[in-house]
């Protein structure tokens, strides 16, 4: 991904929101943490609403990361192996990433089917559990569109 792409200008801008939730998170904390020490009183919903929030953001942001092929790979295997089988290997690498990751949406999506359809609510903010859910089937959505993107690139290059 070239600096200048459409999807690295697309990544960045992402980024950038996902960073403003990320603060807006921690002034709230801050805020709830305040009224609790001083004031004696809190934000029933906050807590809870910020461990949703940090779900949202770990699972959105596992898109820009697979986008960026930033994410955490042990590289010890495919160094020591010739360029025929590291190929090799990273088109398995890249098979079973997206049908795990593909296999796992398609659970995602009956939980968040599930949760929908029952219009279940978390216990203190009230927040419909399917956007929370919906977040995730969405973040691992992402990462396997990635992984048969980078897939088909792969096969493309053919072997060295």
């Amino acid at each position: 991904m070239t600096p200048k792409s459409p999807l690295s200008r697309l990544a960045a801008g992402f980024t950038l929101l996902l960073s403003l939730a990320l603060i807006a998170m921690v002034l709230l904390a801050c805020v709830n943490v305040a009224l609790r020490y001083i004031w004696q009183i809190s934000l029933l919903w906050a807590d809870e609403t910020l461990v949703f929030g940090m779900i949202v953001l770990a699972f959105l942001g596992t898109i820009i990361v697979s986008i960026q092929n930033r994410h955490l790979r042990m590289e010890l295997l495919t160094r020591a192996l010739s360029g025929r089988a590291s190929w090799a290997l990273r088109l398995v690498e890249l098979a079973v990433t997206a049908g795990v990751l593909g296999f796992t949406a398609w659970y995602s999506l009956a939980v968040t089917r599930r949760l929908w359809t029952r219009g279940t609510l978390s216990n203190m903010a009230e927040v419909p559990l399917w956007l929370i859910n919906g977040a995730v089937l969405v973040g691992l959505t992402g990462m396997a569109l990635v992984a048969l993107a980078q897939l088909a690139g792969h096969l493309m290059r053919g072997r060295k």
